[in-house]
């Protein structure tokens, strides 16, 4: 996925889960520079609006509180990256059609406990939903949202469409929800349209000789 004047509070949205778009926050998985859009708290807390897992009003609470946890701020993003990579190992593999490093799940595990330990079910108009409270002592609870969407995922029927984009540079994740689950790419007009391309000059260049 291109990345031309990108950056966490715009990025596109491709994944169709949370998990799967927090993910997609580190571009050209198959080059020797990836692009990291997530290199401060503060771009975590933008990405995190972005994608509908923090309200204005929770971005304004943890924005205030982490101006006066600076130093924690940096350990913050550093388990943010640690969660990310681990979610893209084990989505990945299951991409792939292989089994999730037990490692990896065991990690992951341990991310999830701790979200447990601070959700609670509560009563809406049309019934009940899982409800995941705020700990602005701590500022990695912006991630457990995140968990959730992987641990949902997870156990769906739905983990079975979850695929990897078919430009190997890419790296970015998706859900394919096509009726006859044949996407092949994040984004058709990009890295589809750049696959196109390719294959044309390779045809054209094929040809001349």
């Amino acid at each position: 996925m291109a990345d031309q004047k990108k950056h966490a509070g715009n990025l596109s949205l491709l994944g169709g889960r949370p998990c799967l778009d927090f993910i997609n926050t580190l571009n050209w998985r198959g080059r020797k520079r990836p692009t990291e859009f997530l290199q401060t708290y503060t771009d975590l807390i933008a990405w995190s609006q972005h994608v509908g897992t923090l309200s204005r009003q929770a971005v304004r609470r943890v924005t205030q509180k982490s101006k006066s946890q600076r130093s924690k701020q940096a350990r913050a993003l550093k388990r943010a990256i640690y969660l990310r990579e681990t979610l893209y190992r084990i989505f990945s593999s299951l991409a792939d059609g292989k089994a999730a490093a037990n490692k990896d799940l065991e990690t992951f595990n341990q991310f999830f406990s701790k979200t447990m330990k601070n959700s609670k079910i509560v009563k809406i108009p049309h019934g009940y939903k899982w409800d995941l409270e705020e700990d602005p002592a701590n500022l990695e609870w912006i991630l457990s949202p995140l968990i959730r969407s992987a641990a949902d995922l997870l156990v769906s029927k739905e983990l079975k469409r979850v695929k990897k984009c078919g430009d190997p540079a890419c790296g970015w994740l998706f859900l394919d929800t096509s009726r006859n689950c044949s996407r092949r790419w994040c984004n058709m007009s990009d890295c589809g349209n750049r696959a196109k391309a390719s294959r044309f000059y390779k045809k054209k260049t094929g040809k001349r000789k």
